[in-house]
């Protein structure tokens, strides 16, 4: 896969959805999770560990979703980052966040696992609309987005009252 603005290859990511038992380990042993997945958790991530409980609650209640939650982003077999979807699409359309690990940033990986998200979900048959919110201010993810052709549709406030633009992709 290329991204729009030229030749140059968007990274390969696998998405690999997280599970009850392995964010459990993330959560409370490092290394024996490092162990279960063949990966040592990178420095500083996650950098919202608030996710882990969070996606373990929502597994909880709905263990048939887990591809509509929290998975893990591998390059040639290490975790680099995290991300997903915000639950399971409505009405066509889903949200997805990513966080790329401090020492992985910089090498396109985010591109990579917003590409690979974005590719699963318009492959489920759900999706008609992919959304995604960033910062109001040009950076990282902002320029991830642009160059997967999403378009900045609208500038909100969430609940804490800080500006956030909103995104879309469609297909179909």
């Amino acid at each position: 896969m290329t991204d729009a603005l030229g030749p140059r290859p968007i990274p390969d990511v696998e998405l690999q959805a997280a599970t009850i038992a392995d964010l459990n380990l993330l959560a409370t042993d490092r290394a024996a999770f490092a162990v279960r997945m063949g990966s040592p958790a990178p420095g500083g991530w996650p950098q919202f560990p608030e996710a882990i409980g969070f996606t373990i609650d929502r597994l909880a209640m709905h263990p048939h979703e887990a591809d509509w939650w929290m998975h893990y982003f591998l390059v040639n077999g290490l975790i680099v980052g995290s991300g997903g979807f915000v639950g399971r699409p409505k009405k066509g359309v889903v949200e997805i966040g990513y966080e790329i690990a401090p020492g992985f940033q910089g090498r396109r990986y985010g591109l990579g696992a917003a590409a690979a998200l974005v590719e699963q979900a318009f492959d489920s048959g759900e999706v008609k609309s992919v959304i995604a919110h960033t910062l109001a201010i040009d950076n990282a993810s902002t320029k991830v987005l642009e160059r997967l052709e999403f378009e900045n549709e609208a500038e909100i406030q969430d609940d804490a009252g800080v500006t956030l633009w909103r995104w879309r992709l469609s297909r179909g």
